[in-house]
């Protein structure tokens, strides 16, 4: 069996994902895609007429992430038309499931060089769901009544929550993890370590749009996130399914 290596890894800056706030928001996620296949190609000097398959991750696969976004993100980053491009989903693991299967491709003796990431703008996605149900229709994700009376899927935060509660994880152990994660982010980022991995993104004409990470808050404290509002607090009341359960009532 052949060997699979990986030769780069690039991702651009994480930016506040809300329309209108962050610096990539307004943004096509072609573009931001593109991006970094770009960059992959400019600094390895990459004949991407050699590249057997982009394979790319995108979990809200509608609106203007819609569309095989691995293809069009290839010709956008001016890839050769040769090169093939592929969409998976599999909800927040489609990323890393696109690098396993980019490895197992060369593992197996079907492809050579295969490029794998993945795109995800809440952006979008959040502003694309907002108009769909303001307009009364239903959600881009798809809706299957029978399915979820068979097998009810909640709401994700409120299953992190629920696991948390199970796990006997309290809201005190994940905020002191969370602030101290916070902290680890910018001593990384002021040494630099992220240099080498992180592009910056540029508009038509050459300017910086971002070339730095929104994210980090240094300044958080367990205190601060004590005093927050619960995320999901109110999804948890809501009727999980016909019987008229809420999501605080299946935990329990």
């Amino acid at each position: 069996m052949a060997e699979a290596y990986i030769i780069d890894a690039v991702r651009t800056p994480r930016s506040i994902g809300k329309m209108g706030k962050g610096a990539l928001s307004h943004m096509h996620p072609h573009h931001l895609a593109a991006t970094v296949l770009k960059a992959i190609k400019d600094r390895n000097a990459l004949d991407t007429t050699k590249v057997d398959d982009v394979i790319w991750g995108c979990s809200a696969q509608f609106g203007l992430q819609g569309g095989d976004m691995g293809r069009q993100a290839a010709l956008d980053a001016d890839f050769a038309v040769t090169t093939s491009g592929v969409t998976l989903d599999r909800f927040c693991g489609s990323g890393i499931t696109s690098t396993a299967l980019a490895a197992a491709q060369i593992m197996s003796g079907m492809e050579d060089c295969v490029i794998a990431g993945g795109t995800e703008m809440m952006s979008q996605v959040n502003d694309y769901m907002g108009k769909i149900m303001a307009a009364g229709l239903s959600g881009g994700m798809g809706s299957n009544e029978r399915l979820q009376a068979k097998r009810p899927q909640s709401h994700q935060g409120v299953c992190a929550d629920a696991v948390a509660a199970m796990e006997g994880i309290s809201r005190a152990d994940l905020e002191a993890f969370g602030a101290e994660s916070q902290r680890r982010a910018d001593i990384a980022i002021k040494e630099g370590r992220f240099a080498r991995s992180v592009v910056p993104v540029l508009a038509e004409d050459g300017t910086v749009i971002l070339d730095r990470e929104e994210y980090p808050r240094p300044e958080t404290t367990t205190a601060t996130l004590a005093g927050m509002k619960p995320a999901f607090e109110a999804v948890m009341d809501m009727p999980s399914r016909k019987d008229g359960k809420t999501f605080r009532q299946l935990i329990n």
